[in-house]
């Protein structure tokens, strides 16, 4: 049923998020500041910034005396790494979506996503972002995705750049090849766990895929940036790239099953051409069509996962 609180205003994500944009809470990650020092530092208007340090004391972010610093909680929650309640600025991907989900009438009256910018401090975002959604899902998608299969298991891992999941295959053991963006790998390739086989590949893989054989391949929040036919395709090259009765394995949304879908339906629609959310109807009749059979769902936290074999028959 409707839920009048969730149509509250965001105003902690607003004030948080634009302190982030502002770089606030990186300086004084680094050392304490007077008002004064922080104004400069900033080159903001005073009655502005006393403003919202006022706001980000009282939220629980800053401790505002003759001083302005951190809170401890806050500190765990942007910086360290190693607290269980570590998020760093994932937060700040819903942030950056707020202004392209205000343009939501001219999208439905168009078909269009609204334009976004792109860029590096974009994409640690994002990456970040994708990280932080995937703890507490990681093990346990890549032990189902690996289980039954001897090792050791050569696994293409689509769009996998933020790592989440290779990490979790490569500790199973199995020899993973990510393939994404290059601007994708030149950021992650650094950040690959030594002693780990990951290897990451730049390319397109709405293109073209490795020529494998592959034992696997995952596709992790890949189904829903496209549109039928894409799909299709898509599944059509990983059949291609696998050994006969090869695995694929898909993690994403099921219209009808998750909960998170009609969530998921707006932000495709905000931020990508044909993307939305697709029934588990449509999955089979695309797996079918593209050469696979014995298909099996999980259901993992709100999200569905996928697998299905290459016929072995198959030969194209």
């Amino acid at each position: 049923m409707p839920d009048s609180q969730a149509l509250s205003f965001p105003e902690e994500l607003l004030v948080v998020g634009g302190a982030v944009s502002l770089g606030l809470f990186d300086l004084l990650a680094q050392r304490e500041y007077t008002f004064a020092e922080l104004a400069e530092e900033l080159k903001a208007d005073r009655r502005a910034l006393d403003a919202l340090v006022f706001a980000l004391d009282g939220y629980g972010y800053l401790e505002y005396s003759e001083k302005i610093s951190l809170t401890e909680s806050a500190r765990e929650l942007f910086f360290d790494t190693e607290s269980d309640r570590y998020t760093g600025f994932a937060f700040m991907h819903v942030y950056n979506r707020i202004p392209y989900w205000l343009e939501l009438p001219d999208t439905v009256r168009s078909g269009l996503p609204p334009a976004r910018p792109k860029g590096p401090d974009r994409l640690k975002i994002f990456m970040n972002a994708m990280r932080y959604n995937a703890r507490g899902v990681d093990q346990t998608v890549a032990e189902a995705c690996l289980a039954g299969l001897e090792p050791p298991v050569r696994l293409l891992d689509l769009g996998g750049g933020p790592l989440n999941y290779a990490i979790p295959f490569a500790e199973q053991g199995a020899l993973v090849t990510v393939l994404d963006t290059p601007a994708v790998v030149e950021l992650m390739r650094p950040q690959v766990p030594e002693g780990l086989e990951i290897d990451l590949v730049p390319g397109d893989f709405i293109a073209e895929l490795p020529a494998g054989p592959f034992d696997m391949i995952y596709l992790g929040n890949i189904s829903h940036i496209y549109g039928p036919d894409d799909n299709l395709a898509l599944f059509q090259r990983c059949r291609r790239s696998l050994r006969p009765g090869g695995r694929l394995a898909i993690f994403d949304f099921v219209r009808g099953m998750s909960s998170r879908a009609p969530f998921m339906a707006i932000n495709m629609l905000m931020s990508t051409a044909e993307g939305g959310v697709w029934t588990s109807g449509q999955y089979s009749q695309w797996l079918d069509e593209a050469g696979f059979e014995g298909q099996q769902m999980h259901h993992i936290q709100e999200r569905q996962l996928i697998i299905a074999h290459k016929k072995p028959l198959s030969t194209g």
